[in-house]
């Protein structure tokens, strides 16, 4: 049976040991926290000419919103000059979500960051529209 005091200075000793480790990839060459950090948050200017660079760049503006227990619950769909929102019913919580209210704010907070990402490179004006069409959001 192991003792109370035989349990911590084993837990301490694990622990001391895992904080040696360089970082949480086994890859020699995986990039550090910092550089992946950067590229997931990067700013920058639209690639104008290219229209569908440019929905997959607002759609990766979409995805950084906040989601309910971060099921990240949506679904995006490249059309014609428009990008559409659709719940991801296979990431529901019905437990805790039994009337899926949390997963549509979620929808609602990543059509913001994608209408704030559109209005910031001047591809909508401020009276952009939106429309809830068969459980789903077109901007």
């Amino acid at each position: 049976m192991t003792s109370r005091r035989k349990f911590i200075v084993t837990a301490l000793s694990a622990t001391g040991a895992m904080a040696c480790l360089p970082s949480c990839s086994s890859e020699p060459g995986a990039d550090s926290y910092e550089t992946v950090a950067d590229r997931t948050w990067r700013h920058g200017k639209l690639a104008v000419g290219d229209q569908a660079a440019v929905l997959h760049e607002l759609v990766r503006y979409a995805t950084l919103a906040p989601s309910s227990h971060n099921t990240q619950c949506w679904k995006f769909r490249l059309e014609d000059g428009a990008i559409s929102i659709l719940p991801d019913l296979s990431r529901r919580c019905p437990a805790v979500d039994p009337d899926d209210h949390h997963l549509f704010v979620s929808l609602g907070c990543a059509a913001e960051n994608l209408s704030q990402a559109a209005l910031a490179n001047g591809l909508i004006n401020k009276k952009g529209r939106s429309e809830l069409k068969n459980r789903r959001i077109q901007l």
